[in-house]
């Protein structure tokens, strides 16, 4: 597990699209009110960085333009909120001022925690079924 940061930032030239890349030593915070291209809008201190990147990208891969550079099609509240979202312990570093008053990333974050509470309860079902049905079967010797 390799600790790190994970960065999420806009460009003029593309617009619409998000870039989240990771990066092992400190970013520059930058300065409150910063359109200087790339602008950063996240960055967060991840235990487990690979993991983040892989997890962020799963709940995003529908959205994927790029691998190699990895870009995204959607609005920057969205991938924020996949990133906020993630069980993996993290520290917020740098939140986009302009982000932090959107409603539309509580929204996202809330919606995308929902999705993942309701998807671990039914392989938590599913693993008890299976223990159920081996007990079941241990007992009346199939």
């Amino acid at each position: 597990m390799e600790e790190g940061y994970l960065i999420i930032e806009t460009h003029a030239e593309h617009p619409r699209l998000v870039r989240i890349r990771k990066s092992e030593t400190t970013p520059a915070e930058p300065v409150r009110g910063d359109q200087t291209d790339p602008r950063v809008r996240y960055v967060a201190r991840f235990s487990d960085l690979s993991a983040a990147q892989m997890q962020t990208h799963t709940r995003l891969r529908h959205r994927l333009v790029d691998v190699e550079t990895g870009l995204y099609r959607c609005d920057p509240a969205t991938a924020v909120a996949a990133a906020q979202s993630l069980e993996i312990k993290h520290r917020q570093i740098y939140l986009d001022p302009d982000l932090a008053e959107d409603e539309a990333l509580a929204t996202a974050s809330a919606r995308y925690r929902r999705r993942h509470g309701l998807a671990d309860r039914v392989w938590r079902a599913v693993g008890i079924l299976a223990v159920l049905f081996l007990l079941v079967k241990l007992l009346l010797g199939f």
